[in-house]
């Protein structure tokens, strides 16, 4: 019987199935693409000379930690992220954009060695300094990656529902299928299927929009929900 329920499984049930049995590689992929254009975003902004001078600073630190390491060992590697993090020591608790850039370079250290709840409490630091800022969406929706890693589901579900709304989050609809599908990781299935469905009235015609679409379609045919 399992066979046949296999052979009869439709392309969209495949792709969803592989989505969520590969999502930490896919969201970790995304969540450095974003981190990528955000650091850009921030160069571009017109900042204080304050500011100026603390971001520099960061930005030495991040060089020193990046530049050439596909040619060193992890032991090599480990030593980087160690001075990097004892230099950032002095810019995690700046207030405004050098604060923030510091603790997100501190979580992406974190993140490196698995310490998952290190790397959330980096990102929660980024939430309280940047206030409304544009990092706000991002820094929910690493949050919620943090938490899926540790297991914890529910939170994990929240934060990436925290990170919707923002007119300039370029993540609205990866989040928002997140959200969803960590209610499913836990037992929600009411709320994943009342998440997809907001998915699927913003009507954004993605491929995260696809996938909510077909596991809406799946839990309804294994009538769990109408």
């Amino acid at each position: 019987m399992a066979v046949k329920q296999f052979e009869k499984a439709t392309v969209g049930e495949k792709i969803s199935g592989y989505m969520l049995r590969h999502r930490i590689p896919i969201i970790a992929a995304s969540a450095t693409v974003v981190i990528a254009i955000v650091v850009y975003t921030v160069a571009a902004l017109v900042i204080s000379k304050a500011s100026e001078k603390n971001i520099a600073g960061i930005d030495a630190i991040e060089y020193e930690l990046t530049h050439d390491s596909s040619l060193l060992s992890e032991a090599e590697l480990e030593e980087r992220r160690e001075t990097a993090l004892a230099a950032l020591a002095q810019y995690l608790n700046k207030s405004g954009i050098a604060g923030a850039r510091a603790n997100m370079l501190a979580a992406d250290i974190a993140f490196q060695r698995n310490e998952y709840e290190d790397a959330k409490l980096y990102w929660e630091r980024v939430v309280s300094q940047s206030k409304k800022s544009y990092l706000v969406p991002l820094a929910y929706y690493n949050i919620g990656v943090c938490c899926e890693e540790l297991g914890d589901f529910g939170n994990a579900a929240l934060n990436y529902g925290n990170a919707v709304g923002a007119d300039d989050f370029l993540l609205t609809s990866h989040a928002l299928f997140s959200s969803g599908r960590a209610y499913e990781l836990n037992d929600d299935v009411a709320k994943a299927a009342e998440t997809y469905r907001k998915l699927e009235d913003m009507a954004l015609n993605d491929n995260w929009t696809s996938l909510a679409k077909t596991r809406l379609i799946a839990l309804k045919a294994k009538g769990i929900i109408e």
